[in-house]
């Protein structure tokens, strides 16, 4: 099977996919630093998305919390509403980038607000396909 098809059928076999693998974890330090390097921000109130190109079949995402964005409590509770919030968004992304999205202290929301954020943050950014 050629690698174009095979890149075609991962890509489908990953949309059509709700969870989020850990395939699609951007995890090493060393591409958490291209992405802040070479990426492109944007922000809104309490939130940055930096984006840059990955050359992939489907997009590896973190989200991290500020430094001094509380106790581990309201950190874990953060990323577990932004991982849930992107799991049912993704399948309108479009593909091959690397996303990192910071959250900033300052902006309690509960979990509507911070998927309306996210949304227009995403949006914003060009990621979201119409």
């Amino acid at each position: 099977m050629p690698e174009e098809e095979k890149k075609a059928e991962q890509n489908y076999l990953l949309q059509m996919r709700k969870n989020h693998t850990k395939q699609e974890r951007l995890g090493k330090r060393s591409d958490i630093d291209r992405v802040f390097r070479e990426g492109n921000s944007v922000s809104v109130y309490g939130a940055r998305l930096i984006r840059a190109e990955n050359g992939l079949a489907f997009n590896r995402v973190v989200f991290i919390p500020a430094r001094k964005y509380g106790h581990a409590v309201s950190r874990n509770r953060i990323r577990r509403h932004a991982k849930e919030i992107y799991r049912q968004e993704k399948h309108r992304f479009i593909t091959g980038l690397d996303i990192v999205i910071v959250f900033y202290p300052g902006s309690e929301y509960d979990y509507s607000k911070r998927k309306e954020q996210m949304i227009h943050l995403f949006s914003k950014a060009g990621i979201i396909q119409a």
